[in-house]
């Protein structure tokens, strides 16, 4: 995540309050976070002092093990070879100008 994708649309939203005894706990969609192997937090504000301090964020919910995705090697064509794409039932007709 970089500060470019802050500007993005976020899943979710939560209108933070003070929590000095670190008790409040916010619901979110579980639609949204069913299937989660990398979440990103960005706090744009805070509650007026000059530095964010954040001392803990807990998270609840089913642990699995991640699946380890191997590099996939693909080639795109820019633009379609005719030669890869050769169909038996079309003859080919060649236009010659004399």
């Amino acid at each position: 995540m970089s500060f470019d994708d802050t500007a993005r649309e976020p899943d979710q939203t939560f209108s933070l309050n003070r929590d000095l005894t670190g008790e409040l706990e916010y619901p979110t969609k579980i639609a949204r976070f069913s299937n989660v192997s990398h979440l990103s937090i960005h706090f744009p504000k805070n509650f007026g002092a000059e530095t964010t301090k954040i001392f803990y964020i807990g998270l609840k919910g089913e642990w699995t093990e991640a699946h380890r995705h191997e590099v996939t090697i693909c080639n795109y064509e820019a633009s379609a070879n005719p030669a890869d794409h050769k169909l038996e039932q079309i003859t080919p007709q060649t236009h010659f100008i004399s």
